[in-house]
C-alpha cells in the first residue's frame, strides 16, 4: 500500500542518514521511534553497537598481548566456546569466532524482529551510563564482603598482565560469562522447565535464573591457596549470578554484560601490578 505523502512524518532534525540504510539521532528525551528509553536499550541493534567497542577491544588484546606460544589467558567460557568450535574443525580460525558470533546473534535477532535499521546513538550513551551505575552496587557488596575474608584467588598470573590486556580480559568474561550463563543458559532452563513441567513462564523464569547463579557460583574457583572453601566467596559469586540474572531479564543482555565487564575492569584496577622480576 502507497503511503500518502502528505502525511508521511519527516526525519527528526537529530537524525542523519548514513550509508547501508543506517540512520543515527541523538534525541536525549527519548528515542524518535516512539519507544521508551527501557524498550529501545533492549532492541538487538542498539545492544549491538553498544557492545561493540568491548568486543573489538577485547579481540585487538585478544591478538596483540592474551595470545602466546604458552596458550591463551582468557576466561573460561570463552575457552568453552572455543573448544566448541574446535569440534567442527574451525580450530585453526576459531580464535575471533565468539566476536563473530556475538555480533551474528544480534545481527539475526535485529533481522527476525523486522525493525528497523535504526540507532539512537544517545540510548547507547545511556546504556553506557547505565552499566556503570548498576556496577556499583556490586562494588559494595563485594567489598562488604571483602572485610569479611578475602574474596580474591589466583591472581599471580592475572596481575603479570599489562593494564591494557587485564582490561581485556574484563571485558571478555562480561561478554562470554553472561553469553554463557545468561543468555544460553537461562534460555535453555526456561524452555526445559516451561515444556517438562506445569511451571507458568514467571516462575520457570525465576528458578532458571537461580540454576544458572549455581553454575556461574560453581564455574568459578571457591578454594583460597589453602584449599579450604571459602563462604564469603560462595555468597558473593551466587549473588552477583542472581544479580547479573535479574538484569539479564529486566534490562537484557547488553546492560547485563557491560555491568559484568565494568565491575571486573573496577577490581582490575584495583589489584597491584605483579613486581617485575
Amino acid at each position: 500500500m502507497m503511503a500518502d505523502r502528505s502525511r508521511k512524518p519527516s526525519k527528526p532534525a537529530s537524525a542523519r542518514s548514513a550509508p547501508g540504510g543506517f540512520l543515527f539521532g541523538s534525541a536525549l528525551g527519548g528515542d524518535y521511534l516512539g519507544r521508551s528509553y527501557g524498550e529501545a536499550s533492549r532492541r538487538p541493534l542498539e545492544i549491538l553497537f553498544f557492545l561493540l567497542p568491548f568486543i573489538a577491544y577485547y579481540e585487538y588484546e585478544l591478538v596483540r598481548a592474551l595470545r602466546s606460544p604458552d596458550g591463551l589467558v582468557t576466561n573460561g567460557a570463552h575457552l568453552a566456546i572455543l573448544r566448541l568450535f574446535d569440534v567442527f574443525g574451525l580450530d585453526a580460525v576459531a580464535l575471533s569466532l565468539p566476536g563473530f558470533l556475538l555480533v551474528a546473534v544480534f545481527l539475526m535477532q535485529h533481522v527476525l524482529s523486522r525493525g528497523p535499521w535504526i540507532v539512537d546513538l544517545s540510548i547507547v550513551a545511556r546504556m553506557l551510563l547505565e552499566s556503570m551505575m548498576l556496577s556499583v552496587p556490586l562494588l559494595v557488596f563485594a567489598a562488604l564482603l571483602e572485610r569479611l575474608t578475602p574474596l580474591a584467588g589466583g591472581i599471580d598470573q592475572f596481575s603479570a598482565l599489562p593494564l591494557g590486556a587485564r582490561i581485556a580480559v574484563s571485558i571478555g568474561a562480561g561478554l562470554y560469562e553472561e553469553l554463557v550463563f545468561r543468555m544460553a543458559l537461562i534460555g535453555a532452563f526456561t524452555f526445559i522447565l516451561t515444556e517438562l513441567t506445569s511451571l507458568r513462564r514467571g516462575a520457570a523464569v525465576a528458578t532458571a535464573v537461580v540454576l544458572s547463579s549455581i553454575a556461574f557460583a560453581l564455574y568459578h574457583p571457591l578454594a583460597g591457596p589453602d584449599g579450604s572453601v571459602i563462604a564469603t566467596r560462595i555468597v558473593f559469586l551466587l549473588g552477583g549470578g542472581l544479580y547479573f540474572g535479574l538484569l539479564y531479564v529486566q534490562r537484557g543482555f547488553g546492560i547485563a554484560a557491560a555491568t559484568h565487564a565494568i565491575f571486573d575492569i573496577a577490581t582490575a584496577l584495583m589489584i597491584p601490578a605483579a613486581e617485575a622480576s
